[in-house]
């Protein structure tokens, strides 16, 4: 019988066939499994890579900031380039408009450097005391905060900075030691005399030089980085800090400290028409401290401060009928608040007291002090009692002398009113008028104003402790506070030999620094 050679020829090549199939179906899973396993490696060196970054960013602000010698870190990868850059990156902060008049001093301008891990999952570095991490995106992400520290109104900022350089690759122990310790940037007493960078402030010589001293009044303080890093920054200082953030370049970010005044505590007197300054006044009744001591030189005196901002208007007012002669007075005084919110409709809401005998009242007394009478008033004493009412010869009470009397001159260095500087207001003039009622509502923490509030009609009272905190804390944030004293051209109160006191619970407020606190720390690494 014949044999059938072609069957068997198709066994044998099916056979083959299935054998080929088997293997290149095992080759292609090692070959998968293999490019998993690798991938797997490769993502798990990179993130062993990434915590020992963060461990050598601890170490290296114990070392930085002075609580140890040396620090050394292992950095026990396969693969990936550890390299440290001296040059890379900068921070430099200035105060703008530190003296109002546009100058602008660099404070600190130096280079931050780094130390780079980078494989090709990307690259982990750390600069500035804090660990950055980039990736396929491009886009810089913090893995740990660098050290700079904005709380309230107090910038604390130890600027690290990396020296040495090499490169090494795979198994690398980092050695980190003190260059230099917490070197004071500011506040700095030096009493260099030479322009430049650094203390003291770089003004004309006629104007002297000024150290770097804390409180830090006008102007903006700003902190600038440029890095590869800078998307990293910038999302630190939008999310962790309450400036203002700007990107200023491809790799440069700007944060902007708005300064402010604050409280000014105790002050002398400014000259009629000048002013003081009372910035980043709290809310919800904040004043803890105002008063005066006026020194008293003429018959029938009158002294106010007054304020203006955002079309608000403030004015507390004092007048008398003492005769400072022979400095024993037996006078009486009269207070009164004025404020107009501004909105439009001319209305204004005032408070007045009673001639106070000041005998029987608790925040005011005359003295006499060698042979110069003095009158101590308390603005916000809640002995006093204030009637929400007209002022002058439309209210209840008559001061004499009269205070809505028509302007017949100004105070000395004062352009506005009389005797009120808002005289005009109170005498109805333009259109204004007195608001019959009043609502206090907008303080959520005073008892009488959260809630719904409380209304005071004509004749109710309160102290001139609650009028004073309630109409000073509507205004803005930052008042300026005219001294004026009158009538007419005549110079009632002796500035030089007055005082005052004006202190509060400051708002820290987002954007407002008042003390910074910026020490220079350099760091040495080596690669081993």
């Amino acid at each position: 019988m014949a044999r059938d050679t072609s069957r068997a020829q198709s066994e044998t090549l099916g056979f083959v066939l299935i054998v080929a199939l088997v293997l290149a179906g095992a080759a292609l899973t090692v070959a998968i499994g293999g490019s998993g396993i690798a991938d797997t490696k490769a993502s798990n060196e990179f993130q062993r890579a990434e915590n020992s970054m963060t461990l050598f960013d601890s170490r290296a602000a114990m070392v930085a900031l002075g609580d140890s010698n040396a620090q050394s870190v292992s950095l026990g990868h396969d693969s990936g380039d550890i390299t440290v850059r001296d040059n890379a990156g900068r921070m430099w902060i200035t105060h703008a408009n530190y003296s109002g008049s546009g100058e602008t001093e660099v404070i600190f301008n130096e280079t931050l450097g780094s130390v780079v891990y980078e494989s090709d999952r990307g690259t982990i570095a750390y600069q500035g005391g804090g660990v950055w991490r980039k990736q396929d995106s491009g886009r810089a992400q913090m893995i740990s905060p660098p050290e700079f520290h904005y709380r309230g109104a107090t910038l604390t900022l130890p600027a690290i900075q990396v020296t040495g350089d090499g490169a090494a690759s795979g198994s690398v122990s980092l050695t980190v030691t003190p260059r230099q310790q917490a070197q004071l940037v500011y506040p700095n007493a030096t009493t260099a005399t030479e322009n430049g960078t650094g203390a003291p402030y770089d003004e004309t010589p006629t104007s002297g030089y000024r150290n770097y001293t804390n409180p830090v009044r006008a102007g903006t303080v700003n902190v600038t980085v440029q890095s590869e890093y800078a998307d990293g920054w910038e999302t630190y200082f939008k999310e962790r800090t309450t400036g203002n953030t700007t990107r200023v370049g491809p790799n440069t970010v700007t944060l902007t400290l708005a300064t402010t005044e604050g409280a000014p505590g105790s002050f002398e007197m400014p000259p009629a028409g000048d002013s003081v300054n009372a910035g980043a006044i709290g809310g919800e009744h904040p004043i803890t401290d105002f008063d005066v001591t006026l020194d008293v030189d003429k018959q029938n005196p009158h002294f106010s401060f007054y304020a203006e901002e955002n079309s608000e208007e403030f004015e507390i007012h004092v007048t008398s009928d003492v005769n400072p002669k022979g400095c024993s007075p037996d006078a009486n005084v009269h207070v009164s608040v004025y404020y107009y919110d501004g909105d439009g409709d001319k209305e204004y809401e005032t408070w007045e007291s009673d001639s106070l005998d000041l005998d029987e009242t608790d925040g005011m007394e005359w003295v006499c002090d060698g042979g110069d009478l003095k009158l101590h008033v308390d603005f916000i004493s809640d002995d006093i009692a204030m009637v929400y009412d007209r002022i002058g010869s439309d209210g209840t009470f008559q001061p004499d002398p009269k205070i809505d009397e028509p302007n017949s001159g100004t105070s000395t260095g004062v352009t506005r009113g009389n005797k009120w500087a808002y005289n005009d207001r109170i005498n109805n003039e333009d259109g204004f008028s007195f608001q019959s009622s009043t609502v206090w509502d907008q303080h959520e923490t005073v008892p009488y104003e959260s809630g719904s509030g409380t209304t005071y009609d004509q004749n109710d009272t309160q102290t001139l402790e609650a009028v004073t905190n309630h109409y000073l804390s509507l205004m803005d944030s930052s008042v300026d506070l005219v001294a004026k004293d009158g009538p007419g051209s005549s110079d009632s109160i002796v500035e030089p030999n007055s005082r005052g006191t004006l202190r509060y619970e400051e708002g820290a407020g987002s954007r407002y620094v008042t003390f910074l606190h910026i020490t220079e720390n350099k760091i040495n690494v080596d690669l081993d």
